[in-house]
């Protein structure tokens, strides 16, 4: 019997230009080039920014950053130098056939290199233009061209103030949430507008800022504030939000996730617990109850979790049927059996000879096999130049005279 040919990736045929650094435009990029798309990451010559940061795997005289081969598989490297009119050329020679441009510099470093977003949108009317920044290009003020990390746009949207330690103290949580959430922002809204240019034949200049995509995180919260229930939300710490006890708690060979947001998960914790008298105990018997008394509430789940092990407070209260879960090292991560059978883990190519563990795209995993890999700086030039712009090896060779180029670090 003939196999069948694996479906044909959704957005094959689409060309995404990227002119991105660090996380946000890259993750959005890297989801379209998992999905099919031809991403062409243009960057300056010495390599975008994340290329340089620690920890970096060197082989001879190759070398791979982690936090560039986390954001970037799949994609076609070209470096150009922007500032060189010739290298702008190119840039805009690449934009002419392109159906997508992304990037995530801001406004004002985009005008010092001719690719104002506006003046852009005359220019290229069938593009979709995507720009990411911490403020976003419209409406803005005062803020319309300040430094914008993930972690400012998570403060100024209240979830640093949701994430708090069991004395109240804000905790920040650990990685770029703020700039993720931009990137899958970023993604729908291409997939949308390409929806649009299909039908219709127009771009459309996308305005994304970090600080309102981080705004659905905390639409409960938001929701909750307006209630003023002082009974309930004068409290310190964050395991009120949700319900007490919740959040982690000290295993003794590490720390377990529990939460209990329904007082029927606290009857069931209570009688894993061996302390069937707490469920129905006056003083803590429903979540009002709970959440007036949270450092009780904690000590007493702390002194269960405190006497087991992880493994053993999972099978616990996944028996009475408690949410659970064993908090994970990266390294546990890799190797979990669950992830591993879900097939939420790829195998990548890290452009230096070794291979790397990391996430499939969840919006749309391709479970045909191919290879999956991380460019090298650069690595794409030639045949991208002759592919799309129809340039000869002379050509590229004059290019490289003028500067276009500019002066790649080996």
């Amino acid at each position: 019997m003939k196999a069948e040919s694996p479906a044909p990736l959704p957005l094959k045929g689409i060309k995404v230009i990227e002119l991105s650094h660090l996380i946000a435009g890259p993750y959005c990029c890297q989801m379209l080039a998992d999905e099919g798309a031809q991403v062409i990451k243009v960057e300056p010559p010495e390599g975008e920014l994340s290329r340089h940061r620690e920890p970096i795997r060197q082989v001879g005289d190759k070398e791979v950053s982690a936090y560039f081969a986390s954001l970037n598989r799949d994609k076609q490297s070209i470096s150009l130098d922007l500032k060189n009119a010739e290298g702008s050329a190119v840039l805009s020679g690449l934009l002419e056939t392109a159906d997508v441009f992304v990037t995530n510099m801001r406004a004002a470093g985009l005008k010092r290199l001719g690719l104002d977003p506006r003046s852009m949108r005359e220019r290229f009317p069938r593009l979709v233009i995507v720009c990411i920044s911490g403020f976003g290009l419209e409406n803005a003020g005062e803020y319309a061209d300040r430094a914008g990390l993930a972690m400012v746009a998570e403060a100024m949207a209240g979830a640093t103030g949701l994430t708090r330690d069991h004395s109240g103290n804000p905790v920040w949580c650990g990685f770029a949430l703020g700039d993720i959430m931009a990137a899958v922002s970023a993604h729908a809204a291409i997939l949308l507008a390409l929806r649009n240019q299909e039908r219709h034949g127009v771009g459309k200049l996308i305005d994304i800022g970090l600080v309102e995509c981080m705004l659905p995180m905390v639409s409960v919260a938001l929701c909750r504030a307006q209630f003023e229930d002082e009974a309930v939300s004068s409290f310190a710490g964050s395991n009120g939000f949700h319900g007490v006890p919740y959040g982690a708690f000290p295993a003794s060979d590490g720390f377990v996730n529990i939460g209990v947001n329904r007082d029927d998960f606290w009857r069931r914790l209570c009688a894993a617990m061996n302390r069937p008298e707490l469920a129905t105990d006056e003083r803590y018997a429903t979540y009002r109850d709970r959440s007036m008394r949270q450092e009780e509430v904690h000590a007493i789940t702390e002194e269960f979790t405190r006497a087991h092990t992880r493994a053993e407070i999972t099978a616990m209260l996944v028996e009475v049927d408690v949410p659970v879960a064993g908090i994970l090292a990266m390294d546990e991560v890799i190797g979990n059996e669950y992830l591993r059978k879900r097939q939420a883990l790829c195998e990548v190519d890290d452009g230096v000879g070794g291979k790397l563990t990391l996430p499939v795209n969840p919006a749309w995993f391709d479970e045909t096999s191919r290879q999956r890999r991380v460019p090298r700086l650069g690595e794409d030039r030639d045949e991208v130049l002759a592919a799309e712009l129809g340039l000869t090896a002379s050509d590229i060779a004059r290019l490289e005279q003028s500067g276009a180029f500019g002066t790649r670090r080996e």
